[in-house]
């Protein structure tokens, strides 16, 4: 098993909580303060309340797979990482009204989940006891890749990381 990937999985789960806590606490009282179109704010909230039950189950396909060294398990993960990679990136980027707090929060989970999904993707390659096998983990790593890269075609180019 890898212990930097538990590591950094370790670090992403304190992470995603206080994330989904500020920005479904900030989602209470935004719209009394600026203006959202007529039902942004409910997605949005809707949104950031599946997120961390998702993150959870994400959460435990990476731990088990790492620690019982199953790569199906990590392929798992990598394909939930689009979900991660997605919607903290609609958090950091694209999201209606944003709040510095919630920008560092999610800057800070999207770079943890890029750090995952290398790792992941490693791990989960020497995991492999089959052609099959790695099969499953290449394409959840390349899902999880095209993910990141669409991200970044979407920064703009004036935006400081």
């Amino acid at each position: 098993s890898s212990l930097r990937f538990q590591v950094i999985l370790h670090l992403d789960n304190w992470l995603t909580p206080a994330l989904a806590a500020a920005v479904l606490f900030l989602l209470l009282v935004k719209p009394y303060f600026h203006r959202y179109p007529p039902g942004i704010a409910l997605g949005e909230f809707l949104l950031m309340l599946l997120h961390p039950l998702v993150q959870a189950l994400r959460s435990w396909f990476g731990t088990a797979g790492n620690k019982q060294e199953r790569a199906a398990f990590m392929a798992v993960f990598l394909a939930l990482s689009v979900w991660t990679v997605l919607v903290v990136g609609y958090f950091l980027l694209l999201q209606t009204c944003a709040i510095y707090l919630e920008s560092i929060l999610a800057g800070g989970a999207l770079i943890l989940a890029i750090l995952e999904i290398l790792e992941g993707g490693l791990a989960g390659s020497l995991f492999c006891d089959g052609f099959w096998e790695f099969g499953m983990v290449f394409i959840g790593f390349v899902a999880s890749a095209s993910s990141v890269a669409l991200l970044v075609n979407l920064w703009p180019d004036n935006a400081l990381l």
